[in-house]
């Protein structure tokens, strides 16, 4: 079920998935290096991502943001969810994307996961983010353990995620206090006020 979500940030915006997003969606998710290891063993085309989009519009356990720059509205990068049950407060987070790869490693990319994650914990009131992660996948590890993500050492909470199209994954988990506790961190790295 479609939210319109609409979330203003200082250089960048996150908007909920429209059909003037399929292009980019497209593009990105067919290049090689960076579908590499998306859960995507098929061409995507026109036809393909709109019957995702009329599943998604029917769908409310799941959503799907682009990250846009505000200054060039430059479309460069997703992020969503799945598994939302609002009862135990949880959701996987995923659709991570940097398609236009200018913007990898970014200011403008950092900006959107902090709003990603606030959006996640304080708008959809979920308490424990998950994560899968191809094995392989170093740089999304990094990503995830900077961001607060730690390996789930524990009972896997969705198993049937940890093989993909023959890929091996590994959870990742965040608690809502996790968050709290990176962002305060973040903060002050940005503003120069971290202690050493």
């Amino acid at each position: 079920m479609m939210q319109g979500i609409h979330i203003e940030g200082t250089a960048i915006r996150l908007e909920e998935v429209e059909e003037k997003h399929f292009r980019y969606i497209i593009d990105w998710r067919n290049d090689p290096e960076n579908n590499r290891y998306l859960n995507q063993p098929f061409h995507l085309t026109m036809e393909k991502q709109r019957a995702w989009y009329e599943h998604y519009l029917a769908d409310p356990t799941q959503g799907l943001l682009l990250v846009v720059e505000r200054d060039t509205n430059t479309p460069f990068a997703t992020m969503g969810w799945t598994d939302h049950d609002p009862v135990q407060r949880i959701s996987i987070t995923g659709r991570l994307l940097v398609g236009d790869r200018r913007y990898r490693g970014s200011a403008l990319f950092a900006e959107a996961s902090v709003l990603f994650a606030d959006y996640m914990y304080n708008a959809l009131e979920v308490e424990m983010c998950y994560a899968h992660i191809v094995i392989e996948n170093t740089a999304s590890i990094r990503y995830h353990e900077k961001y607060g993500f730690y390996r789930n050492e524990e009972s896997v909470r969705f198993p049937n995620e940890l093989v993909v199209n023959g890929m091996k994954q590994v959870e990742y988990m965040r608690a809502k206090d996790d968050w709290v506790r990176v962002r305060k961190r973040l903060e002050q790295r940005l503003t120069g006020t971290e202690k050493v």
